[in-house]
C-alpha cells in the first residue's frame, strides 16, 4: 500500500512539471513572437488583402501591385490580392484599411502626408488618425518640386519668391485641392521667404501641368515625377526641388535648401496594418519589404516608374509619420491664420 501511494504521488509529480514546462515554454514562445517576429505568419495558403486607395492602373495601384507580386515570392503560398479603394482623395481606401479586422489578413498602402491632411481637414470628417494603424514600413518618395514654363524669366527659387515678395499675389501657382500637400507645400515657401503667391487649384496634377503649358499660370507645385515627360520634352524647368539631396531623376536642379530654403516635403507610399494588429506581424512584412527594397530587380522596376524607392523600417516609418503629423498642423494653423 506504502509503495502504491509513492508510485501516484511520484505520477502526480512528473504530470505536474510537464504540465509547468509546457506553459513555460509556451509564454517563452509567446514572449519571442511578441518582441520579434512571427515565424508562422503568414501562414502558407493565406489571403492577404492589400487595400489600394486608387483606381486600378493609377500609381499607387501600380506601388500596390509591384509590391504584392514581390511578397508572393517571399512568402511562397501567400496569395497577396490588391483591392481597390478608390474615392474621396484616398478616405475612403485609408478608412477602409483602419476599419479592417486586426488579424494580420488586411493591410493598406497609405499616401502621405495625404492621410495626414485628410484627418486634420475638419470638414472631412475622418474617422481615423494616426494611432489608427500599425505601421509596416515605407516602399516610394516622390520629392516635391516647383516647375516653371522653359521659357519663363524665373531661373531660381530666389528668384521666383522675389517676384511674389515684390508683387503680392501676382504670381499664380497650379496645386492639386485646397489644403493638399501642394497647396502646403505653397504656404511652406510663403512662410519661408515672406512672398505671397496665387494659388489656382486643381482636381489633378495634370490638370496643373495643361494650365502651365497653355501659359494660363506661372507654375506648378507637384512632384519630381509629375514632370519627368515634360522635361524630357523641353517643355518645363525645374527651379527646386524638396528634398534633402537633388532627384536622381533631375540632378542639375537644385534643392531648395541649397537655396536658402529649408524646406522638406514629398510623397511617400508606404504600407500600414490596421490598429490592435500583432507588432510582430508588421515586423514580419517590413522585414521582406526591406529585402525587396534592396533588390536590383525591384529597383529598376521602381526607376522605370519614375518613382525613387526610399525604404523605412517600421520603427522609421513610424517616427516619419508623427513628424509629418506635426509638420502639417503647422501649415494648417497658418493657412487658418489668412
Amino acid at each position: 500500500m506504502t509503495g502504491m501511494l509513492v508510485h501516484l504521488v511520484r505520477a502526480r509529480r512528473v504530470r505536474h512539471g510537464a504540465a509547468l514546462l509546457a506553459a513555460l515554454l509556451g509564454v517563452v514562445a509567446w514572449s519571442g513572437a511578441a518582441g520579434g517576429q512571427d515565424a508562422t505568419y503568414p501562414a502558407r495558403g493565406k489571403r492577404i488583402s492589400i487595400i489600394a486607395a486608387a483606381s486600378a492602373g493609377s500609381g499607387t495601384d501600380l506601388t500596390a501591385r509591384l509590391v504584392a507580386q514581390a511578397l508572393e515570392s517571399e512568402f511562397p503560398g501567400t496569395n497577396f490580392v490588391v483591392i481597390n479603394r478608390p474615392g474621396a482623395g484616398t478616405q475612403v481606401g485609408v478608412q477602409a484599411t483602419a476599419d479592417a479586422a486586426p488579424d494580420g489578413s488586411t493591410f493598406g498602402l497609405i499616401s502621405l502626408p495625404t492621410a495626414v491632411t485628410l484627418t486634420l481637414d475638419p470638414a472631412r470628417k475622418a474617422r481615423f488618425d494616426r494611432e489608427s494603424f500599425v505601421p509596416i514600413g515605407n516602399f516610394i518618395y516622390d520629392p516635391g518640386a516647383l516647375a516653371v514654363r522653359t521659357d519663363s524669366p524665373y531661373r531660381s527659387l530666389k528668384d521666383f519668391t522675389e517676384a511674389a515678395r515684390q508683387k503680392p499675389g501676382t504670381v499664380t501657382v497650379g496645386v492639386t485641392g485646397p489644403r493638399g500637400r501642394e497647396h502646403l507645400d505653397l504656404i511652406a515657401v510663403e512662410r519661408a521667404s515672406g512672398a505671397s503667391f496665387t494659388p489656382v487649384f486643381h482636381n489633378d496634377s495634370g490638370l496643373a501641368l495643361n494650365a502651365l503649358l497653355g501659359g494660363h499660370i506661372d507654375a506648378v507645385q507637384g512632384s519630381v515625377a509629375d514632370f519627368l515627360a515634360q522635361m524630357k520634352a523641353g517643355r518645363v524647368r525645374l527651379l527646386a526641388v524638396f528634398d534633402k539631396s537633388p532627384s536622381a531623376f533631375a540632378p542639375d536642379v537644385p534643392t531648395a535648401e541649397s537655396q536658402g530654403f529649408p524646406i522638406f516635403s514629398g510623397t511617400s507610399r508606404g504600407f500600414a496594418f490596421p490598429a490592435k494588429t500583432p507588432p510582430q506581424y508588421a515586423a514580419r512584412i517590413s522585414e521582406a519589404l526591406g529585402k525587396i527594397a534592396r533588390s536590383p530587380e525591384y529597383q529598376q522596376k521602381v526607376r522605370d516608374m519614375g518613382l525613387e524607392l526610399r525604404y523605412m523600417d517600421a520603427t522609421e516609418y513610424g517616427a516619419y509619420w508623427a513628424n509629418e503629423v506635426t509638420r502639417i498642423k503647422e501649415l494648417m494653423a497658418r493657412l487658418d491664420q489668412r
